[in-house]
């Protein structure tokens, strides 16, 4: 095995890493832009039904359907709340929720943390082994007399650096974009669970 073939080999790899990033990509959006509406749905139906009597059966009714975090856990803390804890209790209980729901908002995040640190040091070894190639190729004096191939070998060799720095910067842009709405998702949670437990 040649080091231009595992040069080659990591420029592949590399490509399927921007290919998973990319689908990662385009999964989050359609996750957060959906939880992120369903949010604001619940937190503007709580505000404008705080003051009926049936609130939380209106909110089981209307949200049980729901699959976004915040949805399932202002039903989750209804359900709590049918049980008649104190308001202490309740609170512990309402963040025990909000923990059990964090995982589910920040899911497969870190695979693009992962894609933003790997993609340079993929880019670096690509890089390395393209300029011991073209130095190995210089030494066994197949292309001693045209420099302009070593030149072109070694160019060839940094396209992968390149290759390796775009990748994490495309992943780290999006990650940075999603650790916010992230963010956003579990403040709709705090929010509506404070407002509910505001109410009792």
């Amino acid at each position: 095995m040649t080091f231009t073939l595992i040069h080659d080999i990591v420029m592949y790899i590399m490509g399927g890493v921007i290919l998973l990033a990319t689908y990662l990509i385009i999964e989050r959006m359609i996750f957060f832009s959906t939880i992120l509406r369903e949010g604001k749905d619940v937190v503007s139906f709580v505000r404008s039904h705080l003051h009926d009597k049936t609130l939380h059966g209106e909110i089981l009714d209307a949200f049980r359907s729901h699959k976004s975090p915040q949805a399932e856990a202002i039903c989750e803390v209804v359900e709590a709340a049918k049980e008649n804890h104190g308001h202490e209790q309740m609170e512990y209980i309402a963040q025990s929720i909000y923990v059990d729901k964090q995982p589910k908002v920040i899911s497969r995040l870190w695979i693009l943390d992962t894609i933003v640190t790997l993609s340079p040091l993929l880019g670096l070894m690509g890089t390395i082994l393209g300029i011991i190639d073209a130095f190995y190729s210089l030494s066994s004096g197949s292309v001693a007399a045209d420099p302009a191939a070593v030149s072109r070998g070694i160019g060839t060799a940094l396209y992968a650096t390149g290759v390796g720095i775009f990748i994490a910067l495309y992943a780290m842009l999006f990650f940075n974009y999603f650790t916010s709405k992230a963010e956003e998702v579990t403040n709709q949670m705090k929010l509506i669970t404070l407002t509910l437990l505001g109410a009792r």
